[in-house]
């Protein structure tokens, strides 16, 4: 099934948002990968951990490192997947993968919770994480 993606923007990410956001929207999921190296894909590994939240305190100890990280929780058919893209220049986009069935749903509840609607993307298009 294809999912809908609903983003939050930071233009200045700290760790106090995405915690919160871990809290309230991703707190029964579980990270997708079960290492993470930076940097990611390529290069010499400078840093690497079985703790996503190690890494993502590492990515944001300083600006220039950015990351990607992704969610699943396969027992909630309604968000099924999460996200946290911390951009090099630490801004940041906080999402969640949703049935296009609660799409409205979770429009208005990041809309309540974040006093803006979401950025919302269709087939697996993702902002851009430069």
């Amino acid at each position: 099934m294809e999912l809908v993606d609903l983003y939050i923007h930071f233009d200045k990410i700290n760790k106090e948002n995405i915690f919160e956001f871990i809290k309230n929207w991703l707190s029964d999921f579980e990270p997708e990968y079960e290492c993470f190296e930076y940097p990611p894909y390529f290069g010499e590994t400078e840093y690497e951990t079985e703790d996503y939240t190690e890494m993502l305190s590492f990515v944001l100890e300083k600006n220039g490192r950015g990351y990607r990280f992704y969610f699943e929780n396969n027992g909630n058919i309604k968000r099924p997947k999460g996200m946290i893209f911390i951009n090099k220049d630490h801004s940041a986009y906080l999402g969640i993968g949703v049935d296009p069935n609660y799409e409205k749903y979770f429009t208005d509840k990041f809309l309540e919770k974040y006093k803006v609607s979401p950025i919302v993307c269709y087939n697996g298009q993702i902002p851009d994480n430069e």
